[in-house]
């Protein structure tokens, strides 16, 4: 393979291997697009040199214990067989590890990260590392005829693998690094293995030291499992270990609250969780939920945003906080609670949160959006037809978050399905018309945009007025009476406008 090549000849006389994830993946017949790289050669030099080399970018993940991480321009040719256009997609499911699984099982590498060897000689570099099915190691460079049976494994992960355990090399794995403790769940969702007793007795032990981690790993670790399609049964599996409420601790007050006046029996937590179990079951459903719009669905939830997150994983962490205000704006009126309120100071906690957790502007945006208008869907159910104008408003104002709002909604109305009470024949309705949005929502997409009938320097030029937030509220008062057919001409536009801006000025 090209790429080890290069890396072996820029290492120079240095010792360099490779060791973690990518390796474990390649013996279980799992792509991996992460390239892990021990090196007795400077990490930071070496790292500039391979981006160098390969057209790269630089990223510094840890300066204080030297780990750095290449991104890969993905035009570099790696010379992996999987780069050609007959390759297929490896299952992701689990296999026994395979020493002859060779380089033709590796999946094309995006990122290569590049530490220092921990110790005077690879074998102790290995035993001091976090998991035992992470500490191996084979020398570059590698080769199509490279023999993986000789792979460096002084912790028994080969056989730790075979019993698709994640085990601890020692007591003091958690306490040299904390964000490990959230890493065991990450690499336990997606590999589909278990945590070993004694390491998740270890986990809660040390579970306080969470919050020493770097907010933008613990988002990293986090996202990973959201990405994961039983993410719901980790998130519990978290909780159980006590992590998620030092991650989230607004997690603490939501299970505290409304136990007596909530519908789940368990108060707002456990609805929180039954809308998140029930988010994964319609991205799982989408295909038969959704036959007409699947495809157009599942590409815009894979979208990528940044840093690892996607539509579909900030959905699912929107889900889960998308009632967080309700203790904050509980109120008993008469004889039922109310939550007058909670979706716009929701809107602003979550978005906190987010923050906290290091998640770029947009993202937060997006989620405090979605957490402001989720009961909007519900309230458009309410009436007997949807108009023209309520799907022109919804769409106008949620734009690309449209479907994720519809699909939000759905999560959260049928998050009450494991209850006793029957679904009611509301919340079919309910369905019918959130199906009904999500496919407008794509016909009108299809359609041909219609002309500007006006712009604002016209506006300020008939109406003699300067510039301002009047401006933006009559475009868009233009724009819906031209998407509703009220309107077609310049002139019916500027007549239009003068007669909303005397109402605006009474």
């Amino acid at each position: 393979m090209k790429l080890f090549s290069i890396i072996k000849k820029l290492s120079g006389k240095n010792e360099v291997y490779i060791v973690g994830g990518w390796l474990r993946d390649a013996l279980l017949g799992r792509p991996n697009k992460d390239l892990d790289i021990a090196t007795a050669a400077s990490p930071a030099a070496l790292s500039r040199k391979l981006a160098a080399a390969a057209g790269g970018t630089v990223v510094t993940l840890d300066r204080q214990n030297e780990i750095y991480r290449v991104v890969l321009n993905p035009n570099f040719a790696s010379g992996s067989r999987n780069s050609s256009k007959n390759s297929r997609p490896l299952s992701p499911r689990f296999s026994r590890p395979n020493a002859k699984v060779g380089l033709k099982k590796s999946g094309e590498i995006a990122y290569v990260d590049i530490c220092r060897l921990k110790g005077k000689t690879i074998g102790e570099d290995l035993v001091n590392r976090d998991f035992t099915i992470t500490s191996i190691a084979m020398p570059l460079p590698l080769s199509a005829k490279t023999d993986f049976s000789k792979v460096i494994d002084p912790v028994g992960a080969r056989n730790d693998l075979k019993r698709r355990l994640v085990r601890a090399t020692s007591d003091r794995v958690f306490t040299d690094d904390p964000l490990r403790l959230l890493r065991a769940y990450r690499m336990a969702a997606e590999l589909s293995f278990k945590i070993e007793p004694a390491t998740l007795k270890l986990i809660k032990k040390h579970a306080r030291l969470i919050t020493r981690a770097a907010p933008e790993r613990i988002r990293e670790e986090l996202f990973r499992i959201l990405a994961t399609p039983q993410a719901a049964a980790w998130i519990e599996e978290l909780d159980s270990g006590k992590l998620l409420e030092r991650i989230l601790p607004e997690t603490a007050r939501m299970k505290k609250s409304a136990r007596k006046f909530y519908f789940h029996p368990r108060g707002l937590w456990q609805h929180a969780m039954e809308t998140l179990v029930s988010l994964e079951r319609l991205l799982g459903g989408i295909d038969k939920l959704f036959p007409g719009q699947a495809a157009l669905l599942n590409a815009h939830l894979d979208e990528p945003l940044s840093q690892g997150i996607t539509r579909r994983t900030l959905l699912k962490i929107t889900a889960l906080l998308h009632d967080v205000a309700k203790p904050h704006c509980a109120r008993k009126v008469g004889k039922r609670m109310r939550f007058l309120g909670h979706e716009t100071k929701g809107a602003r906690i979550a978005s906190a949160i987010l923050r906290r957790l290091r998640l770029p502007g947009r993202e937060i945006k997006i989620a405090g959006r979605l957490i402001e208008n989720h009961m909007r869907p519900i309230s458009l159910g309410q009436a007997p037809a949807l108009t023209a104008r309520a799907y022109y408003r919804f769409f106008r104002d949620l734009g690309a978050e449209s479907p994720d709002l519809v699909l939000l909604s759905l999560a959260d109305c049928t998050s009450y399905r494991r209850l006793k009470t029957p679904v009611t024949v509301e919340f079919k309705k309910q369905e019918r018309i959130l199906k009904e949005i999500i496919a407008r929502y794509y016909e009108q997409k299809k359609e041909k945009p219609l002309p500007r009938l006006a712009d604002g320097h016209a506006l300020m030029k008939h109406l003699k007025i300067k510039p301002g937030p009047v401006i933006g509220k009559l475009l868009s008062a233009i724009a819906e009476a031209q998407a509703m057919g009220e309107i077609t001409t310049k002139k019916e536009a500027l007549a239009l406008a003068e007669e909303k801006l005397t109402l605006l000025e009474k």
